[in-house]
């Protein structure tokens, strides 16, 4: 069908005489004279938006308004090229795909107007290639429009300059490399096209029966329930296909739910619980819509990353560091709880500090410490806090509690430097609106756990020292041991300058690369995955028309 479809494309646009040329040529200066007289590009033609009128009119300007998509064989590669978008998550009939197979059949009607509809395809497959690579650049969905916060940059496209690229690629046969050029060229990225392929193809054949959520199972339990979990295993790969209708949950049960949960970032202890559930039952189908938006997420910073910068995946609790886009060191994080929610946006590393004092910030001081500063005045001073009125110190024994609350507090608070202070012993310093950092912290034994969202939004890192070390950069001045030696010395605050451009980027991806060439899955701790799918699924709007 496809072969049939696009012979018949490339006979619709494939123009040859020169008198055709000038009819088409007429037809097009038609469309673009409706352009101006119109408020945007959905009235242009009927069933069909044109989405992106403003470099669709400076391409035809570039062009002088002539056809140029003249090659049948051309024409016939950019169709399939359109179709190959499900390759990236996106869908073919945001690029006028659909319409184009329908001016296809309406050409070979004795009716048609040949002119208006060659015109029409033209124009069709034009817009249809620019708003492909518009995503390929950007991303599909517009992150703004999901989060206040986000401030990362997005690629302005001047239409003169992509109207003169897009003709000389034509002229060259160079379309196709140009926009695979515009993807994401990193592992990670090629990793989920391969991963989303092969659950497309598991999901057209998967007889998807979720495990029941009613009991928690472990090893040892006799239950109906272990039937279907046993199935589920088999269906996912980690039983062997033969399946028992044993309900007994035995060793090989046991091995199977374990193996599960580590391809899952889950604590491997065998047992399933709500998190196993949730992982169990994501089908194959899902796992294409998971894919899909994390794709489209890595398009949103492909073009906003330099060749060294630290990346925090907020919803897989890992840090990583890359330099010369390659991975040079990764640790475990834990980030902010889903009340007090890490923000994603880009900043600047600028310096660190060792033995570092913490200034609360008054939403957390009201929310966490003075119910406990009001129950228990010693812990103030057990915990190394300090109260400052302006520049003066104030004695906490002299507060009368009583006549304060949390709202009304009127001094500055400040934990210095020791064993106790919340930033730990080294912070990371790229002053943002959040007040978000990354730093270490006294609480280390909550990194065994796998779900790690524990903070008040900012980033704690479970190797401080060592990343201190690799970004200083400087073995003669700060080697492990001077850093310890720092350290230890419980000297007072040092402030040490980042002399490089090194960016933190806090991301959110619910996928994520395994060292062995595989995806990690990752629960959505902060249920941001539904409106990013939903904003990918729904078609594109067609752009205000700059005249």
């Amino acid at each position: 069908m496809l072969r049939f479809a696009t012979l018949l494309l490339a006979a619709t646009l494939s123009l040859a005489v020169s008198s055709l040329r000038a009819d088409v040529s007429r037809a097009l200066l038609d469309i673009q004279e409706r352009l101006y007289l119109e408020r945007d590009g959905s009235r242009i033609f009927p069933g069909a938006t044109i989405y992106e009128p403003s470099l669709v009119d400076a391409f035809y300007q570039q062009a002088g308004y002539r056809p140029v998509w003249t090659d049948p064989g051309y024409a016939r590669q950019m169709l399939q090229l359109l179709a190959s978008s499900t390759q990236e998550g996106l869908d073919p009939a945001d690029y006028h795909y659909p319409e184009i197979m329908t001016l296809v059949e309406a050409f070979d009607q004795p009716w048609s107007d040949g002119d208006a509809l060659r015109a029409q395809a033209e124009v069709l497959l034009t817009d249809g290639i620019v708003l492909y690579g518009k995503h390929l650049l950007q991303g599909k969905v517009d992150p703004r429009s999901l989060d206040s916060s986000w401030n990362y940059t997005r690629r302005r496209i001047e239409p003169a300059d992509l109207a003169k690229t897009l003709v000389q690629a034509i002229e060259r046969r160079e379309v196709g490399a140009r926009l695979e050029a515009l993807k994401p060229d990193t592992p990670f990225y090629r990793l989920m096209k391969r991963e989303l392929e092969r659950y497309r193809k598991q999901s057209e054949s998967e007889q998807f029966q979720p495990v029941p959520t009613d009991k928690v199972l472990r090893k040892g339990d006799r239950h109906p329930n272990v039937v279907a979990l046993r199935r589920r295993l088999a269906q996912m790969g980690y039983l062997s296909a033969q399946v028992s209708d044993s309900d007994a949950f035995d060793s090989d049960v046991a091995d199977a739910v374990r193996a599960m949960q580590g391809d899952h970032a889950l604590d491997t202890d065998g047992i399933v619980g709500q998190q196993s559930f949730r992982a169990l039952n994501l089908s194959a189908r899902a796992r294409v819509d998971v894919l899909r938006i994390n794709l489209d997420r890595a398009r949103w910073i492909s073009q906003d990353t330099s060749d060294e910068y630290l990346v925090v995946n907020i919803a897989g609790f890992e840090l990583y560091y890359m330099r010369d886009r390659q991975l040079l060191w990764q640790t475990p994080v834990m980030v902010g709880t889903i009340d007090t929610r890490t923000p994603i946006f880009r900043k600047r590393l600028r310096y660190l500090e060792f033995n570092p004092t913490w200034n609360v910030p008054r939403s957390l001081f009201a929310r966490n410490l003075y119910p406990r500063f009001s129950r228990d005045p010693s812990y103030v001073e057990k915990m190394g806090y300090r109260f400052y009125d302006g520049g003066a110190e104030v004695d906490p024994g002299t507060i009368d509690w009583s006549r304060y609350t949390a709202r009304n507090f009127p001094y500055r608070v400040v934990q210095m430097p020791g064993p106790e202070n919340a930033m730990g012993r080294v912070k990371f310093m790229f002053p943002n609106r959040h007040a978000v950092y990354l730093h270490d912290t006294p609480s280390k034994e909550l990194f065994s756990q796998s779900q790690r969202a524990f903070s008040a939004g900012c980033i704690r890192v479970r190797h401080p020292l060592e990343l201190a070390r690799l970004l200083l950069d400087s073995p003669q001045q700060w080697s492990a041991e001077q850093i310890q030696s720092l350290i230890d010395s419980a000297a007072p605050q040092r402030v040490v300058q980042v002399e490089r451009s090194i960016d933190v980027l806090l991301m959110y991806w619910t996928v994520s690369p395994e060292e062995d060439n595989r995806l990690e899955f990752h629960h959505d701790i902060y249920q941001l995955d539904a409106a990013a799918l939903a904003a990918l699924d729904t078609p594109p709007r067609s752009t205000a028309f700059d005249r």
